[in-house]
């Protein structure tokens, strides 16, 4: 899964191939009468709710217990989407209802389950109120009838423990007005009598367990799409661009770019066949998406941003959280923990590695940019340093492999996007130290495919194991940087890491502004709370300093003059009329208390830059230069 935050902060502060065709599959597979069945009518919505029917396979114990997740796989957060079911009913095969009681928000225990044969229950979508809980947009569902759906099905389909293993035969009632884009087979031949006129369609689809039901979202509307091969891989890119200022036509070539990219980065540790982009522009109204990013699959990805963003800056967007994304696919998919590989939707056992399942991710989504030229070593560096100072606004005393086993609690839940910070540098020092060691023949990557090749999708490895294989497949160097650094919780030295690549990581001064730095604002937002705070990017800037601004303070007024996300854009006009000599007063909230305190102007700003300066090529050891090549090139 990758957040991501900053696009959506700039804008609100300045603006306040072919055309695919139906996969179908016309061999039914294993289609018979002990399979669980569900029925998802998109036609007959009401309420803006969508009705389900679920027909599971025989229950022969008196008591039963339907569940919705409470959590699903690459979120890592409680999001509990039974609070999203209403009106949830058992019957009889003569349609006599039976006794069902709520037990918690996922869970509903069914009396006389012997003679169960539905239930039936309604959907509210996650889209409509978001401030009201906390599922990532990419994780949720949309319901807008005869507009738009979004079934990530895990928001739509439960499971009984006991018929969970048995296979899904899924039926999509839809307007012939909408067309569909998913990675999964459609299948012919079933229940076609579901359809209730002649204007509308049926989709079936049929999993082996429920695992894949939760593996393959389904986006519906009226889509623009295009497929492409990348060798022997069949991409899907789908568009849902609400007032149809995007098109799959004008992203194609920059997807097509990137994931050539990718598969020439990655060779042959990738077995997928056919990869869907799933793509939903938000309109920004209150009652739409605003958790903007990506979420993983095994063969797709659901990516949800802002309608209004411009083309350059949607490309630059994508590549980044769709090459995240597609990443994903050699770890936590392919290569995982027992935790992962038996998923428990309702009482999750964490795995400790998300260093490597985030993390390692992240590290490649960044570095093949720079080994396949999409980006300048320059610009590789400085992503480099972001990482650094956005990784020191977390707890750095904490082991990664303890935050990992406990993140759906606190203190560890409010680290959880260091895994994109910290985790990819973590990554960045196993590489480098993988090159010195190898005389840059192998790195991180090489271990990945090990990796694959001992595990794969199908066996999980067992989680207390891991660094004790991983340094079996290295060298003791690594076991050693990671009981240190990721088990334990000693901080990073990075400077030791960047010497064996001939890099220096140092500072310079600079001339900056009082809240930003080249329109890099030292603010971002809190949608839910409708607040702006303190980011990272402004630690050493002069006058935040002489405040003592701390990363985090949400900002509450300057001179008296109160602001939040309604009048953010103002700050930075306000700022133009201040001169040498003003006097300037801040207000900020830090854990809960006011803190107001003053400065006069005395210069303009200046702040320090953190930057890695290449050491001359004739200064470096033979094995620095073999090495920094290795790892750039």
């Amino acid at each position: 899964m990758k957040l991501y935050f900053y696009y959506l902060f700039t804008f609100i502060l300045i603006v306040s191939c072919k055309t695919i065709q139906p996969i179908v599959n016309k061999q039914v597979p294993h289609i018979n009468n002990k399979n669980n069945k569900v029925l998802i009518d998109l036609v007959g919505v009401e309420n803006d709710q969508v009705s389900v029917s679920f027909f599971p396979s025989k229950i022969t114990k008196d008591t039963t217990v339907f569940y919705m997740p409470r959590i699903i796989p690459g979120t890592y957060s409680s999001d509990n989407y039974g609070q999203f079911i209403t009106n949830l009913t058992a019957f009889t095969p003569t349609g006599e209802e039976l006794t069902v009681k709520q037990l918690d928000t996922n869970s509903w225990k069914i009396s006389d389950a012997t003679k169960l044969n539905k239930i039936t229950y309604l959907v509210n979508d996650t889209f409509d109120d978001e401030k009201n809980h906390s599922v990532f947009s990419p994780a949720g569902t949309n319901i807008a009838k005869n507009i738009n759906f979004i079934l990530n099905l895990h928001g739509f389909i439960g499971y009984f423990k006991e018929t969970k293993e048995i296979p899904f035969e899924l039926s999509v009632i839809r307007p012939k007005t909408m067309s569909s884009a998913t990675s999964h087979d459609k299948v012919l031949g079933i229940n076609p009598k579901l359809i209730k006129n002649e204007n509308d369609l049926i989709d079936t689809f049929y999993y082996n367990r429920y695992a894949e039901v939760t593996d393959d979202p389904i986006i519906y509307g009226k889509l623009d799409s295009k497929t492409f091969k990348i060798n022997d891989i069949e991409v899907l890119i789908s568009v849902y661009s609400p007032n149809k200022i995007h098109t799959a036509d004008a992203l194609l070539p920059s997807m097509k770019k990137m994931m050539l990219a990718q598969k020439k980065f990655m060779g042959n540790i990738n077995s997928t066949k056919k990869y869907s982009i799933l793509v939903y522009l938000s309109t920004l109204m209150p009652n739409d998406a605003r958790g903007f990013g990506a979420l993983e699959h095994n063969n797709s990805t659901v990516v949800v941003l802002p309608e209004r963003m411009p083309l350059e800056a949607l490309e630059s967007t994508m590549i980044d959280v769709v090459s995240h994304e597609f990443f994903h696919i050699i770890t936590p998919l392919t290569v995982h923990s027992e935790e992962i590989h038996n998923f428990d939707y309702y009482e999750p056992k964490m795995s400790e590695h998300l260093w490597m399942y985030e993390g390692t991710t992240e590290y490649f989504a960044q570095l093949f940019q720079v080994k396949e030229k999409l980006v300048s070593t320059t610009e590789f560096f400085n992503r480099i340093v972001d990482k650094i100072r956005n990784a020191n606004q977390y707890d750095n005393n904490m082991s990664f492999t303890k935050m990992s086993k406990n993140i759906l609690e606190q203190p560890y839940k409010d680290n959880y996007n260091n895994v994109y910070e910290k985790g990819a540098l973590i990554s960045m020092c196993i590489d480098i130290i993988i090159r010195k060691n190898s005389n840059e023949k192998k790195g991180i990557l090489d271990l990945m495919k090990s990796l694959s090749e001992r595990y794969g999708a199908k066996r999980p490895f067992v989680d207390s194991k891991l660094i004790e294989v991983v340094t079996a497949f290295t060298y003791p160097e690594v076991g050693n940087f990671l009981k240190k650094h990721v088990v334990g919780n000693l901080p990073i030295n990075y400077a030791d890491y960047f010497q064996f690549v001939g890099l220096e990581y140092g500072a310079k001064t600079i001339n900056t502004d009082y809240f930003q730095h080249n329109e890099i604002p030292y603010l971002s937002p809190n949608q839910d709370k409708n607040e702006i705070y303190f980011n990272t990017s402004g630690t050493y800037n002069s006058f935040l300093t002489s405040l003592n601004i701390q990363p985090k303070d949400v900002l509450v007024a300057i001179n008296d003059q109160k602001f939040d996300l309604n009048n953010a854009a103002y700050i930075f006009e306000l700022t133009k009329e201040w001169k040498i000599g003003d006097t300037v007063k801040i207000t900020v909230k830090r854990n809960g208390e006011e803190i107001t305190s003053e400065t006069k102007i005395a210069e303009q700003p200046v702040s320090f830059e953190k930057k890695l300066i290449e050491i001359p090529e004739e200064n470096l050891t033979p094995l620095q230069l073999t090495t920094k090549k290795a790892w750039l090139h």
